[in-house]
């Protein structure tokens, strides 16, 4: 029979190894290269995926920046502001998903892409805001929805230094 202080370091040992191997398998660092999103880093995971609005998000790159940014390691990092089934609503160039409302961007007096004219967040979709005006994001048409086998994984900002201070420090 094993004695008890043994168990004691036993379990916590094995609890360690679970989570370690949890975490080299399905989790993934994040780092944020714009302005789209306040945070510069999120820890996230590949699994499981739980979508709730105010969660981040890594997605596939869609179609329409593909070509900008064809490496495949590279995802569309935002916001989850939308469910399937969310109401969507456009007024002027302001578009409000699930009550988040966001204005589309201008240059030169016009809106840098149509609005998505949606009226609900489609089935097994999600919508997405970055936060800052100039995020290309279901806003705009050109991405709307982003389908949920496209998302690659899920988490939360974790403080970390803008690659901008690595620069620095690395000097």
């Amino acid at each position: 029979m094993m004695k008890r202080s043994k168990l004691v370091w036993i379990i916590p040992a094995l609890m360690f190894v679970v989570f370690g191997y949890y975490v080299l398998a399905f989790g993934r660092l994040v780092v944020n290269e714009t302005d789209s999103l306040p945070d510069n880093a999120f820890a996230m995971v590949t699994w499981p995926k739980v979508l709730q609005r105010g969660a981040i998000v890594a997605v596939e790159m869609p179609e329409a920046l593909r070509q900008q940014y064809p490496d495949p390691h590279l995802f569309l990092t935002k916001r989850i502001v939308g469910l399937a089934g969310d109401e969507v609503a456009v007024e002027g160039d302001q578009i409000c998903v699930a009550e988040t409302c966001v204005e589309g961007n201008r240059k030169d007096g016009q809106l840098v892409a149509p609005l998505w004219t949606a009226s609900v967040v489609p089935a097994e979709t999600i919508a997405i805001f970055g936060e800052s005006k100039d995020s290309l994001d279901s806003r705009y048409d050109v991405i709307g929805a982003i389908p949920i086998e496209t998302i690659e994984a899920v988490g939360f900002a974790i403080p970390f230094p803008h690659r901008t201070e690595l620069a620095e420090w690395l000097k």
